[in-house]
């Protein structure tokens, strides 16, 4: 082989150290990385449970006022009718004309 052929593998060979050396220099900052990762996905599953646990409670505190407000519903209803409304609109208009 000739000195040219040489130098491309001494080219080839100092490529791959400095490849090698690359990762070396980069390998902290990767792990570094990787632990925060993983700290940052604790933190992210515990925010997840909390907020499910919230929300179980958020859910059984609307079924336990759903259950106290049912005795209303009835009257709800009623004064909700497009009837009764006309009704009491009536009232409040004749109380206006007597008071004018």
């Amino acid at each position: 082989m000739s000195w040219v052929g040489w130098l491309g593998v001494d080219m080839a060979v100092i490529g791959l150290i400095a490849i090698a050396l690359e990762v070396l220099l980069l390998l902290p900052r990767v792990l570094r990385l990787t632990k925060r990762l993983n700290e940052l996905t604790l933190l992210y599953d515990d925010q997840i449970r909390l907020t499910r646990d919230e929300l179980q409670i958020l859910s059984h505190t609307l079924s336990e006022t759903r259950a106290l407000l049912r005795p209303y519903r009835r009257i709800q209803r009623w004064l909700g009718h497009p009837l009764t409304l006309a009704v009491l609109a009536s009232y409040r208009r004749r109380r206006k004309l007597r008071r004018s």
